[in-house]
C-alpha cells in the first residue's frame, strides 16, 4: 500500500515539473523592424483577411503513435506558441515569417492555395508543411501543421494581432 502512494506521488511530481517545464518556454518572437503590406489589388477578401500577425498556441487531440511503426509525432510544439506573419500577399507570392519559441525565420516555400496560405519549410525528410486559413470571424485564422511522413497533424485558432 505504502509503495502504491509512493508512486502516485513520484506520477504526480514528474507531470508537474513537465507541465512546469511547457509553462516556461520561451514566447515566438518576430523581428521588430517587420512590416507589413497592404494585399495587392484583386486578392479575394478572405484570402487578404489573412495579412497580418497571427498568434496561438498549438494543440493536439488524438493519438501520438500510429500503428505499423509509424513514427512518433514531433511532441515539442504540443502547447507551445507559434506566431506567423503574413508580410505580402500578390499572388502567386507570397512572403511569410514563422516563429517558434526555439528560432524564427522566413519561410522560402509559400503557396496561395483557394483562400488558404501553405507555408512548406524544414530539412528533406523532416518537411512541415504549414495552412493557414480564414474563419468567418475575421480576428481569427485556422492553422494546421502536419509533418512529412507522419499521417497526424497539429492545429491551432489563431488570432489577429
Amino acid at each position: 500500500m505504502r509503495k502504491a502512494g509512493l508512486w502516485v506521488i513520484a506520477i504526480f511530481l514528474v507531470g508537474f515539473c513537465l507541465s512546469g517545464a511547457m509553462a516556461q518556454a520561451p514566447e515566438p518572437t518576430l523581428p521588430d523592424d517587420l512590416k507589413i503590406e497592404a494585399p495587392s489589388a484583386g486578392v479575394s477578401p478572405r484570402l487578404a483577411q489573412l495579412s497580418g500577425i497571427w498568434e496561438g498556441t498549438w494543440d493536439y487531440s488524438g493519438p501520438t503513435a500510429g500503428g505499423g511503426g509509424q513514427k512518433l509525432l514531433p511532441l515539442d510544439i504540443i502547447g507551445r506558441g507559434v506566431k506567423i506573419a503574413i508580410v505580402k500577399i500578390n499572388p502567386p507570392n507570397v512572403q511569410a515569417v514563422y516563429a517558434s519559441p526555439q528560432k524564427t525565420f522566413q519561410v522560402r516555400e509559400v503557396a496561395v492555395a483557394g483562400d488558404s496560405i501553405v507555408l512548406r519549410f524544414g530539412k528533406p525528410g523532416a518537411k512541415r508543411t504549414l495552412t493557414l486559413s480564414p474563419t468567418d470571424n475575421p480576428r481569427v485564422a485556422d492553422a494546421k501543421l502536419e509533418f512529412e511522413g507522419i499521417r497526424q497533424t497539429v492545429k491551432a485558432k489563431l488570432r489577429k494581432k
